[in-house]
C-alpha cells in the first residue's frame, strides 16, 4: 500500500511495478473512481500488462478482503485518511509506503518528498495505533525514512 498524491506516474511504474514484479494496481479514490476522463488517463499510464483496478475506497476494501487469487498487488492511495479508512475496515497491513505528499500551505517537511498537515499528522497516529509503520521510500532501492518516529519526535 502506497500513498502518492500523484497516483500512478513513471517513478510508479518504472520504480516500483516492475522491480516489484506486480502483476495489479488498484487505484483507490472517490473522485478518480466517479470520472471517466481520469480513469482512462491513469490507466493508459500503466503497461499493458499490469491489471489495473481504478475504484472507490468501500469497493478497494471489500476487493482486497475478499480476493484470493495471491496476484501481486500494489494499492496507491492519496491521503493517509482513506488508508486509515482502509485499515479500519479490517484490512491487515504492517507497512504504508508514504512515496510523495507534496507541498502545500500549511504543511510541514518530514522528507523531501512528504510534507504533512495537521489533519496528516492526526490520521498518521492513528493508523499507527494499529501497528503499521509509516516508511517514507522513493522507490525500492533508495533510503527509508520511518515516519512515525519523525511524528513522535515532533509531538
Amino acid at each position: 500500500m502506497r500513498i502518492d498524491d500523484r497516483f500512478i506516474h513513471g517513478q510508479v511504474t518504472a520504480g516500483w511495478v516492475r522491480p516489484l514484479g506486480i502483476e495489479r494496481i488498484i487505484l483507490a479514490n472517490d473522485a478518480v473512481a466517479g470520472d471517466e476522463w481520469e480513469r482512462e488517463i491513469y490507466t493508459l499510464a500503466v503497461p499493458s500488462e499490469i491489471e489495473v483496478k481504478i475504484v472507490n475506497i468501500i469497493d478497494a476494501t471489500e476487493f482486497i478482503k475478499n480476493n484470493q487469487d495471491h496476484k501481486k498487488t500494489m494499492v496507491l492511495l492519496n491521503t493517509l485518511k482513506d488508508a486509515l479508512t482502509i485499515i479500519e475496515s479490517g484490512v491487515k497491513i504492517t507497512k504504508l509506503n508514504i512515496g510523495g505528499l507534496h507541498y502545500e500551505n500549511g504543511k510541514k517537511s518530514y522528507a523531501t518528498y512528504i510534507f504533512l498537515s495537521d489533519e496528516d499528522i492526526y490520521y498518521a497516529k492513528k493508523i499507527i495505533e494499529y501497528g503499521v509503520i509509516l516508511e517514507g521510500r522513493e522507490i525500492p532501492g533508495s533510503p527509508s525514512t520511518i515516519i512515525d518516529n519523525l511524528i513522535k519526535e515532533a509531538s
